[in-house]
């Protein structure tokens, strides 16, 4: 199937695709399953995860939300790509989407940026933070290794999103993929492995220990079949004696 959609879009065109995509696109644009069709994102077609998505984000979509999403897809055309960039710039109406690659993307439209780099350089993301952000939603949907995934979090969720905003990680399942540095379920260093963390972060400053302080401001974290919503709290200033 996928071959054939890049079949198709080579005799088309992909710029011919993209506007009739956006001609389309206004009257799903309140309906964020219909409008990834549109767009023929995977976050519908391939994963579902837009139920979950308008669960958590509905609040936002009124608001003038500043979003970053890790991974821009594409990659047999530096003009394609950018369908689910394309999904969020439509679902928040008054929103600035940033996408990131570490690939050349070169997509010019209105309130979506651009942006080139590697999500495992914390230098180049905490740069990108302090430009651009602070973000309400970061979405990572880069390259699922592992490391990078721990790598972007710790660079962008403390000092780069919102209180009350979401990070979001799909496609988890490479927690127990070796070729992504997964393992069987406990393995150190996986995606899984930093959302059970971040459960602990929930409730930690309860702990009246030497932990009792959050190392992150998590105000909740969601988990769902191959994808985590995680939301930022206010920073905690110190810890609250246990209940006894």
């Amino acid at each position: 199937m996928a071959s054939l959609r890049a079949k198709i879009r080579h005799v088309i065109g992909d710029q011919r695709i993209i506007r009739v995509q956006r001609f389309v696109a206004p009257a799903a644009r309140r309906n964020l399953s219909l409008l990834a069709r549109v767009y023929d994102t995977d976050k519908q077609r391939g994963h579902g995860y837009t139920t979950l998505y308008e669960r958590h984000l509905a609040a936002f979509r009124d608001r003038p939300v500043n979003l970053l999403e890790i991974g821009i897809g594409g990659y047999d055309s530096v003009t394609w790509g950018g369908s689910s960039l394309r999904t969020w710039r439509d679902y928040f109406q008054f929103g600035e989407i940033h996408g990131l690659d570490i690939a050349e993307k070169r997509i010019d439209e209105p309130r979506i940026h651009v942006h080139r780099g590697d999500q495992s350089d914390q230098v180049y993301l905490r740069e990108l933070g302090r430009r651009h952000g602070p973000f309400d939603v970061v979405i990572d949907d880069g390259s699922h290794v592992n490391a990078h995934i721990r790598t972007s979090f710790e660079a962008l969720f403390v000092d780069h999103v919102r209180p009350s905003g979401f990070y979001v990680i799909e496609d988890m399942s490479t927690a127990y993929l070796d070729e992504y540095g997964g393992g069987p379920p406990g393995h150190p260093g996986t995606s899984m492995r930093l959302v059970q963390d971040l459960c602990d972060d929930v409730n930690r400053r309860h702990w009246a220990g030497p932990a009792g302080r959050a190392a992150r401001p998590v105000r909740a974290v969601h988990v769902y079949e191959k994808i985590a919503f995680v939301q930022r709290g206010d920073v905690e200033v110190c810890a609250v004696p246990a209940i006894q």
